[in-house]
């Protein structure tokens, strides 16, 4: 499987040429949406913590991160996979100049959220679609602005949440389907399951 750690970042973080394509200001309307305070699938004691200690997560039972430190970009935080190499967990920083402060001033999360799209386009070289509209999702006193983008047309759905920490980072939460093994994709329903069940575990 080492063979294919490679293709499995590339993937999991969409990291092909950054070409610098302006995503569109997408007028969509925001839904406001409730996450369930406990996780809906088993979580393993794997801890994914970010450098500055200020978000951590937990790992789905059975996933395992995989070493990024010679291919993924200076963003990327980790990189998880389940068993069956057909989904991935990605946790990165936003950088500063990505998040635009401007734009946080007037948008809050939402803006966060919007900047996080317009990342996924560029290293996309546009390919990257919405997936209907952005959502703001509270879980006690977390909030996290969500989105979905595919780049297929929508037969595979990236699903993204972000969130600003206690020190004023940002971070992006992924749950990203992978396609090189040939195995079949857990369905949708499943894959909310899973990703509702990340969140309800991450505490910053």
């Amino acid at each position: 499987m080492r063979s294919l750690l490679p293709a499995l970042v590339a993937l999991a973080v969409l990291l092909p040429s950054c070409l610098f394509v302006k995503a569109p200001e997408d007028k969509v309307e925001v839904q406001n949406v409730a996450l369930s305070p406990r996780p809906e699938i088993e979580m393993s004691d794997n801890l994914v913590r970010t450098r500055a200690g200020d978000l951590i997560a937990l790992l789905p039972k059975n996933w395992v991160f995989l070493d990024t430190r010679n291919e993924a970009s200076a963003d990327i935080i980790t990189v998880a996979v389940n068993p069956e190499y057909t989904l991935s967990m990605v946790v990165s920083s936003i950088p500063a100049a990505e998040s635009s402060r401007e734009r946080m001033a007037n948008e809050g999360l939402l803006g966060l959220a919007r900047s996080a799209y317009q990342k996924h386009v560029r290293k996309t070289g546009g390919m990257a679609k919405l997936v209907g509209g952005y959502r703001i999702a509270e879980l006690g006193a977390r909030t996290f602005a969500g989105f979905d983008f595919s780049t297929t047309g929508g037969g595979m759905r990236t699903r993204c949440a972000v969130c600003t920490s206690s020190l004023g980072n940002h971070y992006e939460i992924s749950l990203v389907p992978l396609n090189i093994t040939g195995r079949d994709l857990p369905d949708a329903i499943e894959q909310e399951r899973i990703f509702r069940s990340i969140l309800a575990t991450v505490q910053y």
